[in-house]
């Protein structure tokens, strides 16, 4: 018996971890150019400067529009917890791609307070945006009910 594999679900999970490769660190390595240090392991530091405050604004942005276009709004959400991790994972690589290969790094990482702070945020940040998404996509669902039943 053949199983059918619904693609769209993970082509959206897919296509917002390359959007958050490409434009969340492209912007703030961006901004930063080669002086970001440590600031791209840390996010909540380059996140919340004001000189790269709209990084959070489009870590948001996809979070949400990702959310928003979820048939089940469960899915979205459990994505954006998912999309933490990647995001972990991924300023590790930015940070190697920018100062060298340190697997030291990962220990130093978790030996930090910091990184409390930072998964903190980007939990914050991710789950606000899904479950704004969320909830507008269910203010829309009833509104177009409402339209049916006008009509």
């Amino acid at each position: 018996m053949k199983k059918k594999i619904e693609m769209g679900r993970q082509t959206k999970f897919i296509l917002a971890c390359l959007l958050i490769h490409f434009l969340f660190f492209g912007y703030i390595c961006n901004v930063y150019e080669k002086s970001i240090g440590e600031n791209i392991l840390f996010l909540h530091r380059a996140m919340f400067n004001p000189s790269s405050f709209l990084s959070a604004l489009i870590l948001f942005a996809i979070v949400f529009i990702t959310v928003y276009r979820e048939r089940f709004f469960e899915y979205g959400i459990r994505n954006s917890i998912w999309l933490i991790l990647f995001i972990i994972f991924e300023s590790w690589i930015w940070y190697w791609f920018i100062n060298g290969f340190d697997i030291l790094i990962i220990f130093i990482y978790f030996t930090k307070l910091e990184t409390l702070i930072t998964i903190l945020s980007l939990l914050g940040i991710n789950l606000l945006s899904a479950f704004l998404g969320a909830s507008l996509k269910q203010i829309y669902i009833n509104y177009l009910e409402k339209l049916k039943t006008i009509s």
